[in-house]
């Protein structure tokens, strides 16, 4: 919860300056619009947030290798 939390109040102040941004410039949008921002601010927060989680797994993995190799007695 403590890794969604933060992400999801990231995606959610997102889409509420897009919506905004509707509003100023089209004020008789259609609702759909409003739907289809939400729907692609949630598509792109799982992509980036999963791409850095992704990320940050990979270096927490080389980091562990390069200690455990490190600790090997040399031969």
């Amino acid at each position: 919860m403590a890794y969604i939390l933060p992400r999801a109040v990231i995606v959610m102040m997102c889409w509420s300056l897009t919506c905004g941004l509707i509003l100023m410039l089209l004020p008789d949008a259609n609702p759909a619009i409003f739907y289809f921002a939400g729907i692609s601010w949630v598509l792109a927060g799982i992509v980036c947030f999963g791409y850095i989680r992704k990320l940050r797994n990979e270096q927490l993995s080389l980091r562990v290798r390069d200690i455990t190799h490190a600790r090997q007695p040399a031969e």
